[in-house]
């Protein structure tokens, strides 16, 4: 069984505070360290440093020992990327586009070494894109009259999952879930709503906080049971 640790954090947009985000002490506590080594994927910010200020202030906070891996920066050898995520006790994925950050990523070949760090029982962690990153699958909507398309991401936790879009009554992943319905190798997918947490952890997701979403892979998908805390 893999030995992953994955809290994925829904925040809540613009509106995120370090109350709709406490769940990341969870995730420190999980490596067993008072002050542990953060490796922060900005890929999904296009590596923003504005965005990575913010989240080092909401999230990490300030007296965290955070070291930026930087997929944009071409002068950077994908085998120090390597080693800075194995050097690290946490992999923590920002929020922003989840198409870019995937972009990013696989333009290294890092997924599957990702993978492997998270079997092993490296703690990761992500936020709103980043948890989404974290997932299965997303869905990309090309411009014009193309029709909307699965792609691949991290496959960390061996589920899709979307982030606070309850106001739009998941909308996108709703979306998602007919594409997977006509794949077939998806059963669900899961909603996690602003200010609440999914916790992958022996193989199986719990809902901290507030209750996820599910939805069954069909079309039209079919909401099952919410997946409660506890």
């Amino acid at each position: 069984m893999s030995r992953a640790i994955v809290y994925l954090i829904a925040g809540a947009g613009p509106a995120t505070s370090r109350r709709s985000v406490r769940y990341h002490h969870g995730c420190v506590r999980a490596t067993g360290k008072r002050r542990p080594r953060i490796a922060y994927v900005g890929a999904a910010a296009n590596d923003s440093r504005t965005f990575g200020a913010l989240v080092r202030t909401l999230v990490l906070g300030p007296a965290a020992d955070v070291v930026t891996v930087a997929l944009t920066r071409k002068s950077t050898p994908t085998s120090a990327v390597r080693d800075d995520l194995a050097a690290a006790d946490l992999v923590f994925f920002t929020g922003g586009d989840v198409e870019r950050g995937m972009q990013l990523v696989d333009e290294r070949g890092l997924a599957p070494y990702v993978r492997e760090l998270a079997a092993q029982g490296k703690p990761m962690e992500g936020i709103s894109a980043g948890a989404i990153l974290l997932g299965r699958r997303w869905v990309r909507f090309p411009d014009g009259d193309a029709r909307p398309e699965a792609f691949a991401c991290l496959g960390v936790v061996p589920w899709s999952f979307d982030t606070h879009d309850e106001g739009d009554d998941w909308g996108e992943l709703k979306t998602l879930a007919r594409l997977l319905a006509c794949s077939g190798d998806e059963r669900l997918v899961y909603g996690i709503p602003s200010g609440g947490c999914a916790l992958f952890e022996g193989g199986v997701v719990r809902a901290l906080g507030k209750p996820l979403v599910r939805l069954r892979c069909a079309d039209p998908p079919r909401r099952m049971t919410d997946v409660a805390p506890g």
